[in-house]
């Protein structure tokens, strides 16, 4: 298939643009809803926005949605090695993209926007490179 040192690498990569992104990702929205939570009634008004849970039928949807779609790639995971990672940062950003259009009226609601225009863009980056650089990392399996 394709060396093992090579396996390390891209697994290492992976991981690393991963765990960035989840952090990103992270301090985004504890940002966004904090700044929310502590706000005026004033500042509200200006910012236009407000924590609010909107749980309707295309919520309900898109949650099932994004559910099958999550467990496709955990079945598959395993064969969808090196794009395993760039697939799970991309559904990592529709999941955000979710949670924002879920909880949140307003324009900070463009904060799930940016996080998913964000996670597609790296994903589908990593995913070009890797297969740019199947040959140097030998993962079409030829030697």
């Amino acid at each position: 298939m394709f060396s093992l040192s090579a396996k390390k690498e891209v697994q290492a990569i992976n991981w690393s643009v991963f765990g960035i992104l989840v952090f990103a990702g992270l301090v985004l929205a504890i940002n966004t809803f904090g700044s929310m939570r502590n706000a005026t009634a004033e500042e509200l008004d200006r910012m236009q926005s407000r924590i609010e849970i909107r749980w309707d039928q295309e919520m309900w949807v898109f949650a099932l949605i994004l559910g099958f779609c999550t467990l496709l790639l955990i079945v598959f995971w395993k064969r969808l090695f090196p794009h395993n990672v760039p697939l799970a940062i991309i559904m990592g950003g529709f999941w955000f993209q979710f949670l924002f259009q879920v909880t949140v009226t307003g324009w900070a609601g463009l904060v799930g926007m940016v996080g998913l225009a964000v996670a597609i863009a790296a994903g589908l980056i990593m995913m070009l490179v890797y297969a740019l650089g199947a040959r140097k990392w030998n993962l079409r399996g030829s030697r």
